[in-house]
């Protein structure tokens, strides 16, 4: 808002000091007089139309700045701004350059080439799309606070008083009108007092829902928000009384200014939470591993496509392959493809937006997914006692009057806490009419009343001072006036039936005003300058009630209360630490797959035998074999004991050191498996009694199979034809061909062996270090249901003849699917040992017998 106002004279020079942040005028410490003096404005006729418009240009509308938030494009680009995304981009950009080049080389480019970039360019653009779309939102407490301004305001203007002017015409020197119900439009001086108190609620302020009383005297010029008793702010309410005020602030120069600001501000420095700090950090270490090992495996085949001769001492005689550098190349890009879980945001997005449904059916609304993961590691609940621990609502909970005898007293107690007339009523009423002396209650308690209370939605909610809004709730328990029947009033549900039916029969003849310099007792308010919407954007986790909270809070918070109970707080953080747990274990699971695939890969390389895993392959098992047991460890149920233990610590690490190393041991298996297996196939017609000579495949010594490069040189080598399935593959003209196509046999093998110890692997994760006899599979059905889904759609690739071109794979027998699952059952055996040993070991640190472990 820049200085401007040509013309407006010594009027707008004065205006331009107001419009400073530095000189803002003190009104509230300041007599009434001298506040209109210094505006230069006077109280009965308001300012004129052509001052109020240069007035304007000064200081601008009355109204909340915008404050634009990043745009569809650095959203989009802030997406990518992650480890593991990065990754993958690399990978698949390299992956695409790679299927390109090959298709050149050969003369003809196969669309199957290109499946593996393709799938991981679509997992960057869905995660795109879903950060995106949530990062889009990130405003909307920004604009809740405009909700609060007042829309209109009565305004002298021209010594005439004008109704439903916009508030945002409002300029600082304005003569306002405020009554009962009026949502004050700026901050302003009370002027003049027309009832005889007045009383403003400022929770959205300061967090305290109890009327706050005005004034006209002036106050301390360093007193906080609630001291300010001579000044109405902005967005606050009048529950009680009608008064004369000026316009001192607007806009953004207003305290409900301040907190947007505030909020502004705050939004855009917001953390990281836990778990995703842990997954960048996991990131960054797996960057570097990935490198490194990638590194390494290529240098292992530098002789096989890059040898010399020493002559005198000196290296000579160059001799490179190109194309076998690339295929060593592809194949440190395999590695890093099984090195990254691309399937892990999915599955952790999956399982916080399941637990979002079992808190929703707790009552605890969750906004931001990652909130969920959150709670877990709440260690302070800072509560506002208001509407949270108490329900921000007055209700009546006992009635005494007079007896027939003037000694004798009557009491009944009423039933009911909330602004809800028709819940509960008063025990042991009258069945018959009421007496005189209840009558005279009823009557009192309809008329000296200017609260109201109506339906808003599935709530009622009062207007007004609450002991009188608590009163008018009485008075429809009590009933309706002796002579009157329901027939006669208002409909039946109406909220006001009884107090319509008082006030119909005994009308108010005029107010009274009482001497406001007599004062008969003194209410002490208790400062507080906290600002609910801007702690609750600050906090770790912020928490609004659904019921009788702002929206400003609801839009500023994480989570929202649907029941205003605290109890839901707790119940969401048992959930949250339940979640936690449970993506540990995915995590744990998923993990120790991918570093199986990369042990696979590993020794490939290192013993020199043909790939026995491709990239798109790896990317299937990552992203749909491994998903459906990712997933389905998110139902895990949760420990009984679960909100006796201490909440951890957010710096606590996802992996300690004995976890890492069990990863390694099952990695290192599986592994082992995969290449042995491969291996197996092309040196043996049997192993352990079963019997893979069925197909007639030819087979090698190891020593052939591990110098395959070298096949051309090989005198009197050849290779007998074998079936898969349907299909027969011959090696006539090429006999070396059969390291390379002839190898899809083994490699299906490879594949089907890694699936099924995967699935076993996911029977391990059940429980970090419980034992499968006291943890048995069946405490989650739903891990085995994944289970046999993702056996499904192994089967489906394996048996559809054109899935099965497109991953490079064939059917197997009934005799090498016993042999598939000979190999991946043990994994189960070695990780129970490990459980035992880490058992022992947890034990001894604590210094007693290891403890039996119960199912949960």
């Amino acid at each position: 808002m820049g200085k401007g106002g040509q013309g407006a004279g010594k009027k707008t020079g004065l205006d331009d000091r107001m419009a400073s942040e530095n000189g803002v005028f003190p009104a509230w410490a300041k007599d009434a007089n001298e506040c209109l003096e210094k505006f230069q404005v006077n109280q009965d006729k308001g300012l004129s139309s052509e001052e109020a418009s240069k007035r304007r240009q000064v200081h601008g509308p009355n109204e909340l700045e915008r404050h634009e938030g990043p745009s569809i494009f650095r959203l989009i680009l802030d997406q990518f701004n992650d480890t593991l995304v990065r990754i993958l981009l690399a990978a698949a950009v390299i992956s695409f350059v790679l299927a390109w080049y090959d298709g050149d080389e050969g003369g003809e480019m196969e669309i199957t080439a290109f499946v593996e970039p393709i799938v991981i360019f679509l997992i960057l653009i869905v995660n795109a799309i879903v950060g995106v779309w949530q990062e889009n939102n990130a405003e909307k407490a920004l604009e809740a606070l405009k909700e609060i301004q007042s829309d209109h305001a009565t305004v002298f203007r021209d010594g005439i008083k004008t109704s439903n002017l916009a508030a945002k015409e409002l300029v600082p020197g304005d003569i306002v009108e405020l009554k009962v119900g009026d949502k004050v439009p700026a901050d302003m001086r009370v002027l003049r007092l027309i009832s005889s108190t007045l009383r403003v609620e400022q929770g959205s302020l300061t967090g305290e829902s109890e009327a706050v009383s005005k004034t006209t005297k002036a106050v301390a010029e360093d007193a906080d928000i609630q001291g300010k008793k001579s000044m109405v702010f902005a967005g606050t309410t009048v529950v009680n009384g009608n008064c004369i005020c000026l316009v001192t602030l607007t806009g953004m120069r207003t305290e409900i200014g301040k907190v947007h600001l505030q909020i502004h501000e705050a939004s855009q420095c917001e953390d990281d939470t836990p778990l995703k700090k842990k997954l960048n950090e996991f990131g960054e270490v797996l960057t570097a591993i990935i490198g490194a090992i990638c590194a390494l495996v290529w240098l292992i085949n530098v002789k096989y496509f890059l040898s010399w001769e020493f002559v005198d001492g000196w290296p000579r005689n160059f001799k490179f392959s190109f194309e076998k550098c690339t295929y060593y190349f592809e194949i440190a890009v395999a590695l890093a493809v099984a090195a990254i879980p691309e399937g892990l945001p999915a599955v952790i997005t999956t399982c916080l937006a399941l637990g979002t449904r079992k808190m929703a059916a707790k009552n605890a609304l969750v906004r931001k997914l990652p909130s969920v993961e959150t709670l877990g590691c709440t260690t302070v609940i800072c509560s506002d006692k208001t509407g949270t621990l108490t329900t921000n609502q007055m209700a009546v909970a006992k009635l005494v009057a007079m007896g027939s005898r003037s000694s004798a007293l009557r009491s009944f107690n009423v039933e009911g806490t909330t602004y809800n007339p028709f819940d509960g009523k008063i025990q042991d009423w009258p069945s018959c009419e009421m007496d005189s002396n209840l009558q005279m209650i009823a009557k009192i308690a309809a008329l000296c009343n200017d609260s109201g209370v109506e339906k808003s939605g599935l709530h009622y909610v009062a207007t007004g001072l609450p002991t009188e809004a608590a009163l008018k709730v009485l008075v429809e328990k009590m009933g309706l006036p002796v002579g009157l029947d329901s027939s006669s009033s208002t409909s039946h549900g109406d909220a006001s039936c009884c107090s319509s039916a008082w006030n119909n029969i005994e009308r108010r003849i005029g107010t009274l005003e009482f001497d406001r310099d007599r004062k008969s007792m003194s209410v002490i308010v208790s400062s507080s300058s906290g600002k609910k919407s801007l702690f609750v954007k600050l906090a770790d986790i912020g928490i609004a009630m659904g019921i009788t909270g702002t929206e400003v809070a609801k839009e500023a918070s994480d989570m929202v209360l649907a029941d205003d109970n605290f109890s839901t707080i707790v119940a969401a953080v048992g959930e949250g630490r339940s979640i936690y747990n449970n993506m540990k274990a995915f995590i744990r699971y998923m993990i120790s797959s991918n570093m199986g695939e990369v042990a696979s890969i590993f020794l490939t390389a290192a013993l020199g035998i043909p790939e026995g895993l491709i990239p798109v392959q790896l990317l299937w098992v990552n992203l749909v074999t491994d998903g459906p047991p990712a997933t389905a460890l998110g139902f895990n149920p949760p420990d009984k004991d679960i909100m006796k233990k201490p909440p951890r610590r957010s710096e606590d690490s996802l992996i300690d050191t004995w976890i890492l190393f069990r990863y390694l041991v099952i990695g290192s298996y599986v592994g082992l498996a995969t290449v042995g297996i491969f291996i197996i196939w092309f040196t043996h017609h049997s192993f352990l009694g079963i019997d893979l000579s069925g197909d007639g495949h030819s087979l090698v010594t190891y020593s052939q199979l591990s110098n395959w490069g070298q096949c051309s040189s090989w005198k009197n080598f050849t290779a007998s034809p074998f079936t898969a399935g349907s299909q027969v593959y011959s090696f006539n003209d090429n006999p070396c061909d059969y390291f390379q196509t002839g190898k899809i046999k083994a490699m299906t093998l490879s594949l089907s062996v890694l699936v099924a110890i995967e699935m076993f692997n996911s029977l391990n994760a059940l429980s970090e270090d419980g034992s499968l006899l006291t943890m048995p599979p069946w405490v989650n059905p739903w891990l085995l249901v994944a289970m046999s889904v993702s056996f499904g759609l192994h089967f489906l690739i394996l048996y559809v003849p054109f899935l099965a071109q497109v991953f490079g794979i064939v059917p197997l027998s009934l005799n090498e699917w016993l042999l598939v699952l000979a190999v991946a059952m043990p994994v189960i055996l070695i990780d129970e040992v490990l459980k035992f040993v880490g058992r022992r070991m947890s034990a001894r640190t604590r210094g007693m017998k290891p403890e039996k472990h119960k199912a949960e």
